[in-house]
């Protein structure tokens, strides 16, 4: 096939795969948190590439040399920058090609775009690290050494793009979950801090993506379970539960009960320090608990008798006020 042909068809390729993206990413915008932060492509989108790699003659590493080369050539234009990248990101989440972009000189490229002035780009490159590092042990060892965590986690405590931030974390999360040498790192750049202070963003998808984060780490590392307790996860997570605007109820409520876990008495001990916190937090799970009474929504009811046995267990001695005190749990 001509070069000119390939490149049509390439062109063709990834706006079609632009195009199904943001539909998925649309579809999913209720479920923001989930297990795995990199979807695997849909079967439709593997027969549609299968079917175009066996009728053009294009090697994948070739294509990711050139994107990498274009982008870091200060004669291109931002535009095709960003074009550039956007192939860059499908390769790699499609083939499965992150060992070879490290092996070409991909790393090069990362630091500059996150400090890049364009938002979009920096959250492309968010995304393009997140694909890279996805359960690669190798890939993960890459960027921990590179540095590039701290640029994320800046992105977190200074951005004020929701979808930046979102993506920084979905990075983060990639990166550190059940690989200790990132968690290492996090500790190092006192990360803890910055994720629990992101909690109070008002974005839902942010808030669901750092739950999911820390109710990983923590249930999965003792020693990360006790840096964010200490750096008052459980009262910000608290917090959370206690707003309006709580994205996620069974979500938080299981960071919850995972930070509460981190020493004994821990919800006392809160109580101790905020007892007013406690005593909203307890009031918001007796109108949770109605809320949910003839549903059947029992994981999160079981969430809520758990919790509130710990209260009730270790707290002080109950207000006066009737209307402040437990339900009797059914």
């Amino acid at each position: 096939m001509a070069d000119s042909s390939k490149q049509s068809f390439l062109n063709s390729l990834f706006q079609w795969t632009v195009k199904n993206t943001a539909e998925e990413e649309a579809a999913a915008a209720a479920a923001a948190a989930t297990t795995t932060d990199v979807e695997p492509m849909t079967a439709e989108k593997r027969e549609w590439l299968n079917n175009a790699l066996e009728n053009m003659t294009v090697n994948p590493v070739e294509r990711l040399k050139l994107c990498i080369s274009k982008i870091k050539d200060a004669e291109v234009n931002e535009a095709q920058k960003k074009e550039f990248l956007d192939e860059l990101c499908h390769w790699t989440e499609e083939l499965d090609l992150a060992k070879d972009f490290f092996t070409i000189g991909g790393l090069d490229i990362l630091a500059p775009l996150l400090d890049h002035s364009d938002d979009q780009i920096r959250i492309q490159t968010c995304s393009l690290i997140a694909t890279l590092v996805q359960n690669n042990d190798h890939c993960q060892r890459i960027i921990v050494q590179s540095g590039l965590q701290q640029k994320l986690l800046k992105i977190v405590e200074e951005s004020n793009n929701a979808d930046l931030k979102t993506k920084a974390v979905t990075a983060i999360s990639a990166l550190v979950r059940g690989y200790t040498l990132g968690q290492l790192q996090l500790q190092k750049y006192q990360g803890a801090k910055v994720l629990i202070k992101a909690l109070s963003s008002p974005i839902p998808r942010l808030q669901n993506k750092l739950c999911f984060l820390i109710n990983t780490i923590c249930t999965s590392s003792a020693q990360m379970k006790k840096i964010f307790y200490e750096n008052g996860a459980l009262e910000e997570l608290i917090r959370l539960f206690n707003n309006e605007a709580c994205p996620d109820h069974q979500h938080v409520l299981e960071t919850i009960l995972t930070l509460s876990s981190a020493k004994p008495n821990a919800l006392f001990s809160l109580a101790e320090r905020d007892s007013a916190l406690v005593e909203q937090f307890q009031q918001k799970l007796n109108e949770r608990r109605q809320v949910l009474q003839n549903s059947e929504e029992e994981d999160e009811i079981n969430l809520i008798n758990q919790i509130r046995v710990l209260l009730t267990s270790s707290a002080p001695e109950p207000t006066a006020n009737p209307s402040e005190q437990l339900l009797p749990i059914s």
